[in-house]
C-alpha cells in the first residue's frame, strides 16, 4: 500500500490544485490528511487564494480516499461540507508498524499509547521532519498551505518499509528514510 501524507491546506486552493497534481503523479491508495482543512486560524492573514469552499469540494470528491484527522482549526461545520468524519486520532497497521495519525496539538495524548516500533504522523507545526526518539518513528509532513521557516509546501509519502517527504510542487524528495 501507498499512501500520500499531507496537513494544514488551511483553505488554500491553489496549494490544494497542486495536492491533487501531487495525488496524479504519486497515484497512492489512500491519502491521510492531519487537520486543518479549511479554516486558515487566527494567527494567519486571509491570503488572496483562501477559498476554503472550493478546496472542501475538492477534498470532498476525494472522500473514498481519505483518511481524515481532526486538526485545531477543525469544526463540526467542516466536516458537514467535507462529507466525510475527522477523527481527533486514530491508529492503523501498515506494513508491521502500528502507525498512529494525530494532528500535533494532541500528540501528547498519542504518545502515551505508541511502542517502540510505532510510527507517528503529526502536523499542526508546519514544518517537516523526520525522527527517531526511544524507538518511535515521528514524521511532520509539513504544510501544504502555510509552510513556517522558508520550506517549500511539503507531503510525505510512506510506502512499503519507507517514506519520505516530498516538495509539493516538483515532487522532488527532500528526506528519505528506511523503516
Amino acid at each position: 500500500m501507498k499512501y500520500l501524507i499531507c496537513s494544514d491546506t488551511h483553505g488554500r486552493i491553489i496549494s490544494t490544485k497542486k495536492l491533487l497534481d501531487a495525488i496524479k503523479r504519486e497515484n497512492p491508495d489512500f491519502v491521510i490528511h492531519l487537520g486543518d482543512f479549511l479554516y486558515n486560524g487566527p494567527r494567519n492573514g486571509v491570503p488572496d487564494d483562501y477559498d476554503p469552499a472550493s478546496v472542501a469540494d475538492i477534498f470532498s470528491k476525494l472522500k473514498e480516499k481519505i483518511i481524515g484527522i481532526k486538526g485545531n482549526c477543525d469544526s463540526r461545520v467542516d466536516e458537514m461540507v467535507l462529507g466525510f468524519a475527522l477523527e481527533d486520532s486514530k491508529a492503523l497497521p501498515i506494513g508491521g508498524h502500528i502507525v498512529w495519525l494525530v494532528h500535533g496539538d494532541k500528540l501528547d495524548e498519542v504518545k502515551r499509547l505508541v511502542g517502540d516500533k510505532d510510527i507517528i504522523l503529526y502536523g499542526h507545526t508546519h514544518i517537516y521532519e523526520i525522527a527517531k526518539l526511544d524507538g518511535v518513528l515521528y514524521v511532520n509532513p509539513g504544510s501544504i498551505g502555510f509552510p513556517k521557516n522558508d520550506n517549500p509546501s511539503t507531503y510525505a509519502i510512506l510506502g512499503d518499509e519507507m517514506i519520505s517527504i516530498k516538495e509539493l510542487e516538483s515532487g522532488k524528495t527532500l528526506i528519505f528514510k528506511e523503516i
